[in-house]
């Protein structure tokens, strides 16, 4: 029996951005596609995931993808984030900030065993749903808890900066912080996942 993560890191999606009229005025080096390598979580690092990022003049589109071991190589469940980017200025010790707004984000189970995990409507696991859960389907969980995160709700702006280094990018809280709701909650130092800017 394979182990399956009973919840997934906070991070987004793979959706057009909507036309916004509160553009940023400024391009900085954030803007672009970028991604994690394989990374251990979970308990003793026994799963992966993987993260994609794009960031654009006003928009900013995350997925996060968790796989049964940590070689990233049976994939279990996703979270996918859409946002709206709506400040962009360069920052203190060449950080740019950044804030942005939650437009959408949600959870799809990739495996037959996270599905019955998810419906099975223990305390912790299934985003406080209690059921429903279906393969390959995407459901809203913006506002809720998906152990251990709880999302933000739709329109909630989270503040926020990115330190880019050559092709490397670190940003201080997304995707595994979400409680940087006010501009004080900004991070003041990188987090810990790299993402590499991809080409092409």
């Amino acid at each position: 029996m394979k182990q399956v993560i009973l919840g997934a890191p906070a991070i987004s999606l793979s959706v057009p951005a909507s036309s916004h009229g509160d553009m940023p005025a400024a391009r900085t080096g954030i803007e672009g596609s970028w991604q994690t390598a394989c990374l251990p979580i979970g308990k003793n690092g026994r799963h992966g995931f993987v993260t994609q990022l794009k960031i654009t003049h006003g928009s900013i589109t995350a997925s996060s993808q968790v796989y049964a071991h940590s070689n990233c190589d049976t994939p279990t469940v996703r979270t996918d984030y859409r946002g709206a980017m709506i400040k962009v200025a360069p920052g203190a010790d060449g950080a740019t900030e950044f804030d942005h707004k939650v437009e959408a984000i949600t959870t799809t189970p990739d495996d037959p065993e996270v599905v019955t995990i998810y419906n099975a409507g223990n305390t912790g696991s299934g985003c406080g749903f209690g059921g429903g859960w279906q393969l390959g389907v995407a459901r809203p969980v913006e506002g809720r808890t998906c152990a251990p995160w709880t999302f933000p709700a739709i329109g909630t702006t989270l503040y926020e900066r990115g330190w880019v280094s050559g092709d490397e990018l670190r940003i201080g809280s997304f995707p595994t912080v979400w409680d940087n709701t006010t501009p004080e909650k900004r991070p003041t130092s990188p987090g810990l996942l790299v993402f590499r800017r991809v080409v092409g």
